[in-house]
């Protein structure tokens, strides 16, 4: 099967798991989607042979993937939904990763469908599932892999509590103001500088990690991560966490529930919600149970944990589910 992949060389969540995929899934074609211009990521071309775009592709660029492929995977969104139409013209399948947030077909039913839809997590997988279905695609449910080479597992004694608060996202998606409040000497890591100066400013006792060159230096950092995530959703850290053989403290909400061992989740309620594309609840964890969960982790046996967190990345490593990805694109 001849294989064309939409990857991003952006330092972001989309860069990583589109450069995961043309790792691991061996791609005969790549077109590397460069908006820089749009968002001010700086694109850095991480892939030879790539066609690089000029701002979301053109015709003119879906008409190069589309040549000589058989199939298409993107994470998250196409750009551009004339791909769509011409890969049906030419008998190609297109698979779309998506982000149940902003799947757009709901909110614009008009919009031409990917062949088959792949959720990364079970998060909205019932609404989302039911409304393709209705129109004919085929819904996978396989969670994003973590690649375990990429982010080796490290057996952890310590107990050193860290948080990632990232880049600036909705509804402080990462949680980081919960954390902060439970934890106001804490250790949080984001590559926002605006972010750190508010953070310095509401917690001057706060420690902010800026400085961060690659993703692995977060989760050398630390030994538990604790991100009380307002929603649910693809979470690329949490992956990485765990492979490299950290706990992971979240709310107890879908789809956490589904893969963390019950005694690392802390009660949430719904403070709220908003409407990306389609509706999503926005949870706020107990401030006070979060602090009880930090010192019972803390309290543990550290080895045990780690250990579970390692079996637990096995199961969503991309040599478990290397074999589903492939059964999806060559059926």
């Amino acid at each position: 099967m001849r294989l064309g992949v939409i990857a991003y060389s952006t330092n972001t969540g989309l860069g990583y798991q589109s450069a995961s995929y043309v790792k691991n899934l061996n791609p005969t074609k790549i077109l590397d989607i460069n908006i820089s211009n749009l968002n001010g990521m700086k694109h850095h071309a991480w892939y030879d042979d790539a066609r690089i775009t000029n701002g979301p592709p053109n015709k003119e660029d879906c008409e190069w993937l589309t040549d000589g492929v058989d199939a298409i995977i993107m994470a998250e969104t196409p750009l551009n939904y004339e791909l769509y139409r011409i890969t049906k013209l030419k008998g190609i399948k297109t698979i779309n990763v998506i982000n149940p947030e902003f799947y757009d077909h709901i909110k614009y039913p008009d919009l031409a469908m990917p062949d088959v839809i792949i959720l990364p997590s079970t998060w909205k997988e019932a609404e989302i599932r039911a409304h393709a279905e209705a129109k004919g695609v085929k819904v996978y449910q396989i969670h994003h892999p973590v690649d375990r080479d990429e982010f080796p597992f490290q057996l952890r004694t310590n107990k050193k509590v860290v948080h990632i608060a990232g880049k600036p996202a909705s509804q402080d998606r990462n949680g980081t103001w919960d954390y902060l409040q439970a934890c106001p000497d804490g250790l949080v890591t984001t590559q926002s500088e605006d972010l750190a100066k508010l953070i310095r400013n509401r917690y001057r006792n706060a420690r902010v990690l800026t400085d961060i060159q690659t993703p692995q230096q977060i989760y050398r950092s630390g030994d538990i991560l604790v991100l009380p995530r307002k929603y649910g959703g693809n979470c690329l850290p949490l992956n990485e966490a765990l492979s490299s053989g950290m706990p992971v403290i979240m709310p107890d909400i879908e789809p956490n529930n589904h893969l963390l061992p019950k005694e690392w989740l802390v009660p949430a309620t719904i403070t709220g919600h908003f409407e990306p594309r389609t509706k999503v609840d926005i949870y706020s964890v107990d401030i006070q149970q979060l602090q009880k969960k930090i010192q019972y982790m803390q309290s543990i046996d550290m080895e045990q944990e780690s250990l579970k967190a390692n079996d637990i990345a096995e199961s969503i490593s991309w040599t478990t589910l290397l074999p589903k990805y492939l059964e999806v694109i060559n059926s």
